[in-house]
């Protein structure tokens, strides 16, 4: 069967003679492995992140050194918490759709059509990451964004004599979330984006050759200094929808006082997440991608 046949037989439904399915099984796996690998870390970095903005009772370090701790003394309730599925489940359809929009389009397109690849890869990539790294947030927020919970009236014990009836709090209706918030949000994630994905190829020639001679060596320096760079930029837009959200009656004084206790170590700390984000994550990801695919093509020759 012909290459152009193959392709016009997937384009019409057909997978017979594919290797497609089992490629695409392998994007999944290699999705999956590597965003379950990174979850821990970066959930509890984004965890410490907002109880700081929130309060100022709970310093910035010890705060990611106690979740940290918890992850491996209670790794059953770490992992079975909501917060780790909201940021498993932002990185694993991340790297899936990453993956098989990559897989799918090369698949169906000959190599002519490689710039065409990258910008259907690029752009689906950036529909799943941006509103799922959005959602992410808002749940984050919402769970530790303020000191002062529902949540926290039912950790409070009961008074000697008191009924339950009498002290178990009313029901609060959970309150629409802003959606100034979100549009902070959004913004700080196009930072993030384009210092990820935009920077690196415009820098790249920048570099002179005493320091990398090799063009790829180059663009790989770019694709974790730029990304970590993009979060001086992005820190303060982001402590700015924490505090919009913990602190919604504030002056502008005591929102800007706040925003600069916290900005040098949640910066140094957004800077230190974006790597294993975009960094280990997106190695281990390709790593584990080709690993799959090599052996799918091994299955198909024998």
């Amino acid at each position: 069967m012909t290459q152009q046949q193959l392709q016009s037989n997937i384009v019409n439904g057909d997978w017979r003679g594919s290797k497609l399915p089992g490629i695409l099984a392998g994007d999944v796996a290699a999705a999956a492995i590597s965003a379950t690998a990174i979850s821990p870390l970066i959930t509890a970095i984004d965890r410490a992140v907002v109880e700081n903005a929130a309060s100022s009772s709970r310093p910035l370090l010890s705060t990611l050194k106690s979740h940290v701790i918890c992850s491996f003394r209670h790794p059953r309730q770490f992992f079975a918490a909501k917060p780790f599925f909201y940021v498993w489940t932002l990185y694993a359809a991340t790297y899936t759709t990453a993956n098989g929009v990559e897989s799918v389009a090369k698949e169906i397109t000959t190599k002519a059509d490689q710039v065409l690849v990258s910008t259907v890869t690029f752009l689906a990539t950036c529909a799943v990451n941006v509103p799922l790294g959005v959602w992410k947030d808002v749940r984050f927020v919402q769970l530790y964004g303020r000191p002062t919970t529902p949540k926290a009236a039912l950790n409070t014990p009961l008074q000697k004599g008191a009924t339950a009836s009498a002290t178990a709090p009313s029901p609060v209706p959970t309150a629409r979330f802003p959606r100034i918030v979100g549009a902070t949000f959004l913004f700080r994630d196009a930072i993030t984006i384009f210092g990820s994905i935009n920077l690196p190829p415009m820098l790249t020639s920048s570099i002179p050759d005493s320091i990398f001679s090799s063009p790829a060596i180059k663009m790989a320096a770019m694709q974790i200094f730029t990304p970590v760079l993009s979060q001086v930029f992005a820190t303060p837009i982001h402590l700015l929808g924490l505090d919009l959200y913990s602190n919604p009656h504030s002056s502008s004084a005591e929102r800007m006082s706040r925003m600069r206790r916290s900005l040098g170590p949640t910066t140094a700390m957004r800077c230190s997440r974006i790597i294993p984000a975009f960094g280990v994550g997106l190695v281990l990801n390709t790593g584990l991608r080709d690993y799959f695919h090599g052996k799918v093509g091994a299955a198909a020759t024998n």
